[in-house]
């Protein structure tokens, strides 16, 4: 695999930023074509290549068998496997999943997918989330570690990166979507000499988040600056993300090396962005993310059955044991698919308990 050419490129200077300036970043997103027949080998189910291969052209009868074999050798015990589906580059997709929700992908078969030296290709995705949940459930505790042995079995399977994103999270925000427009009209975006397109698109004040792109999503490169907490339905939260998407062209491969050492493709693509470096923080991303549906799911709630609750309150006359009663009584046992874990559920006391607003003690007090 050749190093990274054309527009992702490594930095060429640094602004004398320090480190406590900078902002960490993780892989958000990566697809990749790899040997079909090669994965297979490596689990021992091919038994009869030609058969499995005129299968998969066709009417794709083993297709589970396979994409259990591809997620068993990539992600041995992972992802939940979705049912198989048509494709359409590809004839066979299935979704990797991870409690319930789509988290990846598996596409393989069909005859538009051979390489011109013959060999058949499948391919792998995984989303923001299923970068996540592969990151934290590998074992090793630096990056590096965690993402070097798929970028290893990648290469073996003589695999071509297709698309990785990179983001680094400005949790302070520190370089607001502003100071990276400021930057664009002053040309630290530009290169040789060309001023790359861009477009905003602005939430006029109301809080829900503005987004700043540089390039077009089809180029080789594409740069979103974007309000994340907001984003995700906290207003207030200061929360900035940097997120660089390369995708391989004819004339620019994307090297493995980006996904055990990001930093240096991002700052080395958006040199401006020299506060950038380091890895980021899972851990970090996963709380902001998990407090903001937090908060929106109360302030939901507020609005659909807040009245609800305040006839509940009514009904129990102030006794805590009906009152309990009442509530368990219109419980479900499930949880809402941005708190699929129990322990999670703990987010709702500091949302509840300490942001007044819809408050019963609140409206007493306006009274």
């Amino acid at each position: 695999m050749s190093e990274v050419a054309g527009a992702v490129g490594l930095p060429s200077s640094n602004r004398g930023v320090s480190e406590t300036e900078r902002v960490g970043t993780v892989i958000d997103w990566v697809a990749a074509a790899f040997d079909l027949t090669a994965a297979l080998d490596a689990r021992g189910v091919l038994d009869n290549e030609r058969e499995i291969l005129d299968d998969l052209n066709g009417t794709g009868n083993c297709a589970a068998m396979v994409a259990e074999a591809l997620a068993g050798l990539l992600f041995p015990g992972l992802y939940e496997l979705g049912d198989v589906s048509r494709g359409r580059f590809y004839n066979w997709r299935v979704s990797l999943r991870a409690a319930g929700e789509h988290v990846g992908l598996l596409e393989f078969g069909g005859l538009n997918t051979v390489r011109q030296d013959g060999t058949y290709t499948a391919r792998v995705e995984l989303t923001g989330d299923g970068c996540r949940i592969y990151e934290t459930a590998s074992s090793g505790d630096d990056h590096a570690e965690r993402w070097s042995s798929l970028a290893s079995l990648l290469g073996a399977l003589d695999a071509r990166l297709t698309r990785v994103d990179i983001a680094a999270d400005d949790f302070a925000g520190s370089h607001p979507v502003q100071w990276a427009i400021d930057r664009y009209n002053d040309g630290d975006f530009d290169r040789r000499g060309q001023r790359p397109k861009a477009r905003l698109i602005d939430d006029m004040g109301n809080k829900t988040g503005k987004t700043f792109y540089v390039g077009s999503r089809k180029s080789e490169k594409q740069l979103r600056v974007y309000e994340k907490g907001r984003e995700q339905g906290k207003p207030d939260s200061e929360w900035v993300r940097y997120e660089g998407q390369f995708s391989a062209s004819n004339r620019c491969e994307l090297s493995l090396l980006m996904l055990t050492d990001p930093a240096p493709y991002l700052v080395g693509a958006y040199p401006v962005l020299d506060f950038v470096g380091g890895v980021g923080e899972r851990l970090r991303i996963a709380t902001e993310k998990l407090l903001a549906n937090a908060e929106r799911a109360v302030r939901h709630f507020r609005r659909q059955y807040g009245p609800m609750i305040n006839a509940m309150l009514h009904a129990a006359g102030g006794d805590e044991a009906t009152l309990s009663r009442l509530v368990l009584g219109t419980a479900r046992n499930k949880l809402p698919p941005w708190c699929s874990r129990p322990e999670d559920a703990a987010q709702l006391l500091s949302v509840i308990l300490f942001a007044p607003t819809g408050h019963i003690e609140a409206q007493k007090a306006q009274e």
